[in-house]
């Protein structure tokens, strides 16, 4: 059994897993200053305002466990998985097929990497995929869910706003 994946007890054969969006590196480094500066407001003011300090600390430790979560997402014949993994907690999110009404390509100019916008209900993930995963992905979807509507980002129409002539 795949222990990432609790729901899922065996390996699906086709299983697409997202790569890791990588952010900005100079978010990780301030949101760790923010944990340092944090817990550092809680210290000094531990003796003056006692309240503060534990609120300060609450959020220095909210914080440190945002940075340590780590997110899988794992497209496979079942429909879209994502696997939370925080210090204290995990979270099963699985969305499938029936339920996911559309995927959109945003091609970002990355020579490997192309961003699929998976929507279901109002909601929707955006996950990135190498190029030939996204196209499997795609037909995958077609199969299941035929009615799932396939859109690119870039043909998308753009809806302008009209302005109205005064009469």
């Amino acid at each position: 059994m795949d222990k990432r994946f609790p729901g899922n007890p065996f390996r699906p054969r086709s299983t697409f897993r997202a790569r890791p969006s990588r952010g900005k590196k100079w978010v990780t480094v301030g949101g760790w200053i923010l944990v340092v500066l944090l817990l550092l407001f809680g210290l000094m003011s531990k003796r003056s305002n006692l309240p503060l300090s534990v609120i300060s600390f609450g959020f220095a430790l909210l914080y440190t466990l945002t940075l340590l979560t780590k997110k899988d997402a794992v497209v496979t014949t079942r429909g879209l998985e994502i696997f939370y993994q925080m210090q204290i907690t995990t979270q099963y999110d699985f969305f499938p097929w029936e339920q996911i009404n559309s995927i959109v390509t945003e091609d970002r100019k990355h020579p490997d990497l192309i961003r699929l916008h998976i929507g279901y209900s109002s909601m929707e993930k955006a996950l990135f995929f190498t190029r030939s995963d996204a196209e499997a992905i795609i037909k995958l979807a077609k199969e299941k869910n035929p009615a799932i509507r396939v859109l690119d980002y870039e043909a998308a129409p753009k809806q302008a706003s009209k302005k109205r002539k005064k009469k």
